[in-house]
């Protein structure tokens, strides 16, 4: 008997315990994939495949973030190779190991502020102040993507594999 059937199957009994409206099982094939840059930095990528042939694809590192769902191969493809190229043409910038602390710390944030609100009795007042201070980080944002110049990444370059 399959180990991962058996905890899954254990999994979803305790969730129905407790009381979980909906509890929905797709076989589907997980795919963990790492490219290094230039720098040594890697840049990894986790997918799933369903048996429908539906995608949700997630970047891991260097931060978190949620890409969302695709309909075919040629879709993720397609982000992985220009989120890949615009890596590396960042890696290149002065500011860049920067920029990956300030976008972890973003993800950070969001941990944080969950851990607030669902440990922690929030007043409005607190939440009226944080609401504002990210408001006004929000409007910095799209302020310097009005003023800034936009980066064009270089062509991927070729992969070539010697026999």
């Amino acid at each position: 008997m399959n180990q991962n059937t058996v905890s899954g199957d254990i999994v979803d009994l305790k969730l129905s315990q407790m009381g979980a409206t909906q509890i929905t099982k797709l076989r589907s094939h997980m795919y963990i994939v790492d490219f290094t840059l230039e720098n040594g930095m890697k840049v990894s990528y986790v997918f799933n495949i369903t048996k429908h042939d539906k995608y949700f694809l997630q970047r891991m590192r260097p931060y978190a973030m949620v890409q969302g769902k695709y309909a075919d191969t040629k879709e993720i493809t397609k982000f992985i190779k220009e989120d890949l190229r615009r890596f590396r043409t960042a890696e290149h910038s002065s500011n860049f190991e920067e920029f990956v602390d300030v976008s972890r710390m973003g993800v950070e944030l969001s941990h944080k502020l969950e851990e607030l609100f669902l440990h922690y009795n929030v007043d409005k007042a607190t939440l009226d102040e944080m609401q504002g201070t990210l408001t006004r980080m929000m409007l910095h944002l799209e302020q310097l993507q009005h003023q800034l110049s936009p980066v064009e990444p270089e062509p991927c370059k070729k992969q070539t594999t010697e026999s």
